[in-house]
């Protein structure tokens, strides 16, 4: 049998309640609101409309940002969701790494959550009783078997989870972010069993905020936003449209669905810092980057309806950000001095928009602001 995952206009909706905004006076109207106002149902679409096929030898990069529908459609291929319209079918034994303590028992023993765990997977109880030792072992906890789960330590028990998930090799791997936490001697053994389970498996699913790995892994990409898939193909068209889609939205300040690619080149980028270097002359630390590999160099800075244009740019190596958005030049990193006399302290920025442009092209992208440095100018204000 061949293994492949089929999906034809498939959807998920699921139902929410939403409770009617009111105005209250007295505390009692909040009872009787609640006896007499019962909250509205209303069906929410987490996936709409998904139609791929993923065949042996894929290895398929999830590409969206937080909420996309990335975790859920993993679920949907598990079977941990059914779909609510559409077809879904999946030949071959599937392995999912998306919840590493489901199924766990906290008042059973460690050796009975192995035997829970692993039924709940599939795996034999002869399996699961010939392995049993194996498993204690890899998550380093051998001396617990008899003691209940609670007694275990957050990270004994992811430990002890994946070891259970990942005891047999299947032919279709789902994995919803990368390992990478643990103690340095687990994540090192981790890591090597999980390449050998992309190795071995016929077809690997992966979700992941980090680009850069999903290159290194993937050889297909699905961009995926607001539950709906707005691209499947090669992995670096996929990562070009996927930061296509970042620019678009962080342009317009909007997460809300945009329309599909123009094949247009874009900028997008944050601004991480700023510092007084003197009164009048202010110096911005961040990063921006072009989408089709194209490499920005015009920075400016708008404040109170003037635009000032950067008196010097230094650029360095940014790895976070190619490790994150799968940018392909790493000097993306810039630090620009910018002359304004009006500026005397950091509370006069607030307000600032700095604009970044393509090379040989007047700056007009805004860039993002961090959170570190919106704050920072609230507090000197």
């Amino acid at each position: 049998m061949e293994v492949s995952i089929e999906a034809e206009h498939l959807s998920l909706a699921v139902p929410t309640y939403l409770q009617r905004e009111r105005t209250t006076s007295h505390w009692g109207s909040i009872f009787f609101g609640a006896m007499f106002d019962p909250p509205r149902r209303q069906a929410v679409n987490l996936l709409q409309d998904f139609t791929f096929t993923i065949r042996e030898g894929d290895r398929v990069a999830l590409l969206g940002q937080n909420g996309a529908g990335k975790s859920t459609l993993l679920k949907v291929l598990n079977g941990a969701y059914a779909p609510t319209s559409g077809r879904l079918d999946v030949r071959g034994r599937t392995q999912a790494l998306l919840n590493m303590s489901l199924g766990f028992n906290n008042q059973a023993t460690v050796r009975e959550n192995i035997f829970l765990r692993g039924t709940a997977m599939g795996l034999a109880t002869s399996f699961l009783r010939r392995h049993l030792d194996d498993i204690l072992a890899f998550a380093d906890i051998p001396e617990k078997a008899n003691q209940r789960l609670y007694t275990l330590s957050s990270g004994q028990k992811m430990r002890l989870g994946f070891a259970i998930s990942t005891a047999v090799q299947q032919d279709i791997l789902l994995l919803d972010e990368w390992l990478g936490t643990g103690d340095a001697n687990f994540k090192a053994k981790a890591q090597d069993r999980l390449q050998s389970r992309v190795d071995g498996s016929k077809i690997v699913v992966l979700a992941s905020h980090s680009a850069g790995l999903l290159r290194d892994i993937c050889n297909k990409g699905m961009v995926i936003d607001h539950g709906r898939l707005l691209y499947l193909g090669d992995i670096e068209p996929a990562i070009t449209f996927y930061q296509e889609v970042l620019a678009l939205q962080w342009a317009s300040g909007s997460t809300q669905l945009m329309e599909l690619s123009d094949g247009k080149a874009r900028v997008y980028g944050y601004v991480d810092e700023a510092v007084m270097e003197a009164p009048g002359k202010v110096r911005l630390k961040g990063w921006m980057a072009g989408t089709h590999e194209q490499s920005p160099e015009s920075l400016a800075l708008r404040l109170g309806g003037t635009t000032h244009v950067a008196q010097g740019v230094r650029h360095f190596q940014r790895k976070d950000v190619v490790k994150r958005f799968g940018v392909r030049n790493a000097d993306c990193g810039f630090q620009a001095t910018f002359e304004i006399p009006a500026v005397r302290t950091l509370a006069d920025l607030r307000g600032m928009e700095v604009l970044g442009g393509l090379s040989g092209e007047q700056a007009g992208t805004a860039l993002r602001q961090s959170d570190k440095l919106v704050l920072t100018l609230k507090m000197e204000a």
